[in-house]
């Protein structure tokens, strides 16, 4: 291709399009055979195949225009973009703006050769551009010639070390679906689908399903729901090892190359000067066993995908996390030394979960009594994990500092590790209500820059000495 030629995308962009909203297609046709098709079981299947044609058709044809009037080129450096049928719009982007490029293939796409370009950029109001529809070999063409080096490359793309390489396979993948904590999938599914049919099914219809579940044994609708259970929880795991299947984390001199999937492939760039803060999170079901998850805070480029490019490592045993950032993320470490909430504190703590829940068990023992229920005051349960939960958050309640780098470990369910360098902080604000001062406690915040809008990391009662010394180390000057 010359590089001084406008083209446009693969045909196959409409169909791809098209296909993206068939789900709210069938939605729609769905609701409109039910309102409008009578009361034959023939007429509401014609008026669900004429409204589904319909908005397929209009769909390709908005589609259709929008691939015609849709143009790209690029040369050393630089792609131009010019796109509009009325109001036209010609966009160019220079290689030094550009953030990430990610690149993501699902099953239709790969089964005719295309990816989606996804090239992220900063410091204008749109920060993505979307090319759905490109051949592999498009790809990484625009690819290398958006990637900084030389101005001419006729002899091939200079070859990049890697620095370093991880992945995540085997048990290890089946490990990390089957502590995801994702196994009520099934449930959210089937939940989903009957708030959005339930609401248009005729009342006669209705009163005789119910009618039916009422006069089903107990024992069989309590042995249903743990097959439910299970079958959801198998699925979930199967899920997350399909979505995460083939995940390798390549370290380069100025960026990070993530990669992972099997049914949408996905891979994407994170430069390094965008990551902003590391946290680790450790969930209810996989501390206990010493395992947790890697997740970054990036800046630049727009919210769609941001949460899949944050993802640094679905699954990593804790005690292995300073191994894994010595080879890909040496910048930043978990601290071995950390500064716990004093004991002070822990009262507050106890008082800010348990208030609250003991109002909504005195509610619901007072509704209870109302409806003549004799077991109202089972609802005072409720503190028990209220206790728990609170004794928990002091517990774990933390701080570290050396000399680059600030980390916060709190709980609100998770447990969480962030760190933050120094630079990275866009402010530092100490906090601190009359009983805080009194005690000398403080509430420390501490904003980072991320996508689409800034992150900002809370500990409460934190040691009013340590955190003026938070305070202080990040006040010098660098």
């Amino acid at each position: 291709m010359k590089m001084s030629e406008y083209v446009r995308q693969h045909p196959l962009l409409i169909v791809i399009e098209a296909l993206r909203g068939l789900p709210s297609y069938l939605g729609v046709a769905l609701v409109v055979s039910l309102t409008q098709g009578g009361g034959s079981m023939g007429q509401m299947a014609g008026v669900f195949l004429a409204a589904f044609g319909a908005l397929l058709l209009m769909n390709m044809l908005f589609s259709a225009l929008g691939w015609l009037y849709f143009y790209y080129r690029y040369d050393y450096g630089h792609i131009h973009i010019r796109k509009g049928i009325v109001f036209k719009s010609e966009r160019s982007i220079k290689r030094e703006r550009v953030q990430s490029i990610n690149v993501y293939t699902n099953i239709l796409q790969r089964a005719v050769g295309l990816a989606t370009m996804q090239i992220k950029t900063a410091g204008t109001e749109e920060t993505e551009v979307n090319l759905r529809a490109l051949s592999l070999a498009e790809v990484e063409s625009i690819r290398i010639h958006l990637k900084g080096g030389a101005e001419n490359w006729e002899d091939g793309e200079p070859e990049e070390n890697v620095l370093a390489i991880e992945k995540l396979e085997g048990r290890n993948l089946w490990l990390a679906g089957a502590t995801s904590g994702r196994f009520l999938i099934l449930f959210s599914v089937i939940a989903f689908l009957a708030s959005q049919i339930f609401a248009y099914m005729p009342d006669t219809f209705l009163n005789i399903v119910f009618a039916e579940l009422v006069e089903i044994p107990l024992e069989f609708l309590a042995i249903t729901l743990v097959a439910l259970l299970i079958l959801s929880y198998v699925v979930s795991v199967v899920l997350f090892v399909i979505q995460y299947a083939r995940f390798r984390v390549e370290r380069y001199q100025d960026r990070l190359e993530i990669s992972w999937g099997i049914l949408k492939q996905n891979h994407v760039s994170i430069g390094l000067h965008r990551i902003q803060a590391l946290t680790v999170q450790e969930g209810l079901i996989r501390q206990p066993l010493g395992l947790s998850s890697l997740f970054l805070e990036v800046a630049g480029g727009g919210s769609e995908g941001q949460e899949q490019i944050s993802m640094l490592h679905p699954l990593l045993r804790f005690k292995d996390i300073n191994r894994f950032l010595g080879n890909v993320l040496p910048e930043y470490e978990i601290p071995g030394k950390l500064a716990f909430l004093p004991s002070r504190a822990r009262i507050r703590y106890i008082i800010r979960a348990t208030v609250p829940t003991a109002i909504v068990a005195g509610a619901l023992w007072h509704t209870a009594n109302d409806a003549g229920i004799g077991f109202g005051y089972v609802s005072l349960l409720l503190l028990v994990p209220a206790l728990v939960l609170a004794l928990s958050r002091h517990a774990n309640g933390a701080t570290s500092l050396d000399d680059r780098q600030l980390t916060l470990r709190f709980r609100d369910i998770n447990r969480y590790h962030v760190l933050i360098k120094r630079t990275h902080l866009q402010s530092f604000t100490l906090n601190a209500d009359p009983i805080q001062r009194y005690k000398d406690l403080r509430t420390v915040n501490a904003p980072v820059l991320s996508s689409p809008s800034a992150k900002y990391f809370q500990l409460k009662d934190v040691d009013a000495t340590e955190a003026l010394r938070i305070w202080r180390w990040y006040s010098k000057t660098s």
